[in-house]
């Protein structure tokens, strides 16, 4: 006999669907009697209660209380929750989107209750101060200050730099699971905190496109703001300020121009945005802004990369090919240095054991935790 669970408050399984942005029909595709199990004339199993818990990104318990508990009421407890739904409402309504912040923030109290427990203090992230009043050149050189180098470096040593200033960079996953959001639904998310700011950037985007995404977010951090990105919906004066730092940033004017050399094809263009380890978009769109190349020239390259784009991706789909996947590099690229190191000290320190650790790491297999610590 299937055992089911009698004591579900409704009000509170109502409340969790709709904050998370899911409709009824959604979920009734993934549980047919929900409409029932809301209205308490049906009664879930303890599976379909896990798979609402996933889903609705709170605790199963949380369906049995008397009210939702404050802390995963999201409007009150993540920041951000407010403002998207009020100034990114067209893309916050999208619930991967929702259920992305939530779950990304709690990632980050998990990292601060760990490292609370180990008595480490926290340093208030201080990067340089800029506003969308400052040159982005300028704005540009202030970041290179601070990071301490003047070199091109690849997206994973950006990454790491950044990481090493106390922002949590999550990166989503490219296959099917909680985190995976398309990249014409998002680019890139931040969200502000004095102490250990958030940046998500959507690993669907090729490493290039990441190291301009992961600067234009950094911008929004410096200006103490939290951000939506998808180019599609908006692109307003901030959006283009943080285009054009991050643009700068990568891809100084000096450089740029000691560099250039007139464009024959997409693999000299390419070529080209190898020595800055961009996209051949994004040096387009640079040597259209410096003027090292004229509209026309800029279309017509511009047409060759979408074209280019669209066959690759038409072959992609065409190919039956299966990429091998390691979930262990899958785990560390995903979660950064800053959590999977937490974890595993929570782990040696004996607050957490092997169980709970093989949870935290998303992973079902202790073999792929003994490969992670490997690799850290």
């Amino acid at each position: 006999m299937t055992l089911r669970i009698d004591n579900i408050n409704s009000n509170v399984l109502r409340f969790c669907r709709e904050q998370i942005g899911l409709d009824l029909e959604t979920v009734k595709a993934i549980i047919p009697k929900i409409e029932l199990i809301e209205v308490g004339s049906h009664f879930p199993t303890l599976n379909q209660l896990d798979t609402l818990a996933k889903l609705y990104n709170v605790p199963r318990w949380v369906f049995i209380s008397e009210t939702i508990p404050e802390e995963y009421q999201f409007d009150k407890t993540v920041p951000a929750f407010r403002q998207f739904k009020k100034n990114n409402a067209d893309i916050f309504n999208e619930p991967k989107v929702r259920g992305l912040v939530a779950k990304v923030e709690r990632l980050r109290e998990l990292i601060i209750d760990f490292k609370s427990d180990e008595g480490e203090k926290f340093v208030e992230f201080d990067g340089p101060v800029i506003s969308e009043k400052t040159p982005p050149e300028i704005a540009a050189k202030a970041i290179r200050n601070w990071l301490g180098t003047s070199k091109n470096l690849e997206f994973k040593n950006w990454r790491k730099l950044l990481e090493e200033k106390g922002i949590f960079i999550f990166l989503t996953s490219k296959y099917i699971e909680w985190s995976h959001i398309e990249r014409e639904i998002l680019r890139g998310l931040a969200v502000y905190h004095p102490i250990l700011p958030i940046i998500i950037i959507n690993d669907s985007d090729s490493k290039k496109a990441q190291s301009f995404t992961l600067f234009h977010e950094l911008c929004h951090l410096l200006k103490k703001e939290n951000a939506i990105n998808n180019w599609e919906y908006f692109y307003n004066n901030i959006e283009k300020w943080c285009d054009d730092v991050s643009g700068n940033f990568l891809m100084p004017c000096d450089e740029m121009k000691r560099s250039f050399s007139e464009l024959s094809d997409t693999k000299e263009l390419w070529k080209l945005a190898q020595k800055f380890h961009v996209s051949s978009y994004a040096y387009l769109v640079r040597c259209k802004r410096l003027d090292l190349i004229d509209q026309k020239t800029y279309e017509h390259f511009e047409n060759l990369l979408t074209n280019e784009y669209k066959e690759i991706q038409r072959k992609l789909k065409e190919s039956n090919v299966k990429i091998a996947r390691n979930r262990s590099s899958e785990i560390l690229k995903q979660y950064g240095a800053i959590y999977t190191t937490t974890v595993f000290q929570a782990y040696y320190n004996q607050e957490i054991g092997l169980n709970k650790l093989t949870k935290l790491l998303n992973v079902k297999n202790p073999s792929h935790v003994f490969e992670m610590e490997r690799r850290l």
